[in-house]
């Protein structure tokens, strides 16, 4: 059997695609891994009608919704793909081969977080990357933010919409210009480069960040900005183009450097944000039926659209 479309990835941006694409009458198939970057977190916000829902109750009924339009889910990892001009092949991990016209690439990123004790316990709850998604939680408390460079000036500074007391630790040299160190004079923002030894966290509650020296701050949230790498194996299968921080680079349309591959959601852009996911694979299900019909496919009156010749 060859399928219409085969969505690697059952996120919001896969669901959403699958949700779309079967709407359209598409043969849908999405291979869900189950592994949610999201999963750690209890709630998920600035979600459409869904504020404060958890990122799993978000998956189930989404699924349930893309089913009821005769999408269909195989909970499985994709390890290889391949694809030209004449559709794609993807192979799961159990060796099973699939086929279809196009595939869709929504398997999102892994955060390396850094190697520091209680900050995994505490990731997703009080220890995040995002004040647009966890900030009115966290809002008011003191407050850390771990990261170098322009990227940790970004967020220190971003943070003082939602706390006051904000400190920028390096974990070793800052590696701030100079114009960047009076920005963050300017604004109260201490910066302290000794090197961390640990989080003070109970259950998941971060309580204070613990130096190498000795020295313990009270801290009641901390904000990372980890590096990332692509979740899987099907980017580098595919040799995909990447764009210069090492995300999959996509068109408008979400089309991929590869015939007849689409990506979508977190492994296609750096802000990255359940909304923002879903709102992706709209758009790249909305190209890819597009492509589909431009390649010949007609209605039918049972209501599903015939298979590319």
């Amino acid at each position: 059997m060859i399928h219409d479309v085969l969505i690697a990835g059952g996120g919001p941006a896969g669901l959403t695609a699958a949700l779309v694409l079967a709407r359209a009458g598409r043969n849908v198939l999405v291979l869900d891994a189950g592994k949610g970057r999201n999963a750690p977190a209890a709630h998920a916000h600035n979600v459409f009608t869904r504020d404060g829902a958890s990122p799993l109750e978000l998956r189930r009924i989404g699924r349930e919704q893309a089913e009821g339009y005769g999408a269909r889910f195989l909970d499985a990892e994709a390890v290889h793909a391949s694809a030209d001009a004449k559709g794609v092949q993807v192979r799961l991990a159990d060796g099973t081969e699939l086929k279809a016209h196009r595939l869709l690439l929504a398997t999102g990123v892994v955060d390396e977080l850094p190697d520091l004790p209680g900050l995994a316990e505490a990731w997703g709850e009080t220890a995040v990357h995002c004040p647009y998604c966890h900030g009115y939680e966290l809002r008011g408390r003191p407050t850390a933010v771990l990261a170098r460079g322009e990227r940790g000036v970004h967020l220190a500074t971003l943070l003082l919409g939602w706390t006051d007391q904000v400190t920028l630790l390096s974990d070793g040299p800052a590696e701030l210009s100079t114009e960047q160190q009076a920005v963050l004079t300017e604004r109260e923002i201490a910066v302290r480069e000794e090197r961390l030894s640990a989080f003070d966290v109970a259950g998941r509650q971060v309580q204070g960040v613990l130096f190498a020296s000795g020295e313990r701050m009270e801290v009641g949230a901390v904000y990372v900005s980890p590096p990332q790498h692509l979740r899987g194996s099907l980017p580098d299968a595919l040799g995909l183009a990447r764009t210069d921080t090492g995300l999959v680079k996509v068109d408008e349309t979400h089309r991929t450097s590869v015939p007849n591959v689409w990506a979508c959601g977190d492994l296609t852009t750096p802000m990255q944000a359940v909304q923002g996911a879903g709102a992706s694979g709209l758009l790249a299900a909305a190209m890819i039926n597009f492509d589909l019909i431009a390649a010949g496919t007609r209605y039918k009156p049972d209501n599903l659209l015939s298979t590319i010749s």
